[in-house]
């Protein structure tokens, strides 16, 4: 959606760079340093830059801290979700009937997850029918009634 920039060049054209440590999620040691927290999404693997040889995949950020945990084990156990709220939820037209199932797009182009929805005060959690890996906050998730887009939210 940014054109041929890549999302990180277009970011640090509006976010200022702060670097933080690079942590290990199994031993806590410092594998390196990155330009800011806030240019990593959950499950990342391309860009770590901290050597080793062996590919390193984002599993936690530590906003506070500026911190971002990563870990050689992709199965690792934070980076499976089988539920989530959504945020700032719109609905194309009126709410669902939350007695049915509905689908869930959580990445572009990625495949349609069976899922069940409930309402939780100003938000909607969303259950899915089976794991899913890098459910990343701050991301967008479409919800759709088989090829109907019926909304959305931003994941928290």
């Amino acid at each position: 959606f940014v054109g041929k920039v890549g999302i990180r060049d277009f970011l640090q054209q509006y976010v200022e760079t702060k670097p933080g440590k690079i942590i290990d999620k199994t031993n806590s040691k410092i594998l390196g340093t990155h330009d800011g927290a806030i240019f990593y999404t959950i499950g990342q693997r391309h860009g770590l830059d901290v050597g080793g040889g062996l590919p390193y995949y984002v599993v936690g950020k530590d906003m506070k801290k500026n911190e971002v945990q990563v870990t050689m084990d992709i199965n690792d156990d934070t980076l499976w979700r089988s539920s989530f709220l959504l945020t700032d939820v719109h609905w194309i037209n009126n709410a669902p009937d939350l007695s049915k199932e509905y689908q869930v797009r959580l990445r572009h182009r990625a495949k349609l997850i069976p899922a069940t929805l409930k309402q939780q005060d100003k938000t909607i959690l969303v259950e899915l029918k089976n794991q899913e890996r890098a459910i990343a906050a701050g991301q967008s998730a479409v919800i759709y009634d088989g090829k109907t887009v019926v909304g959305g939210g931003i994941i928290s």
